[in-house]
């Protein structure tokens, strides 16, 4: 987050692999070398199925959850849908 608590970036499964695939040294190298910056996010008030939508248009399996002043209030990932039964 910044100084004004945005969401600056994201650290995935996905950006592990592939920090790990170019040999990249986890053990020294910063954050934001390797995050996703800015990434895809939803508001708590959109409807879990703005989520889904979101997450298979741009094949991502979690999203950073903020208030309408856009700082951070938490995360959704597939798998909290998929015990919703919203997919």
């Amino acid at each position: 987050m910044d100084e004004e608590g945005k969401v600056v970036g994201v650290f995935t499964d996905g950006d592990l692999r592939r920090a790990l695939d170019s040999h990249v040294d986890i053990h020294k190298t910063r954050m934001s070398t390797v995050m996703t910056k800015k990434p895809k996010s939803i508001t708590a008030q959109s409807l879990a199925t703005q989520a889904v939508h979101l997450m298979e248009q741009h094949r991502i399996t979690a999203l950073p959850v903020t208030d309408e002043r856009g700082e951070l209030i938490g995360a959704l990932n597939v798998h909290d849908l998929l015990r919703a039964g919203v997919v």
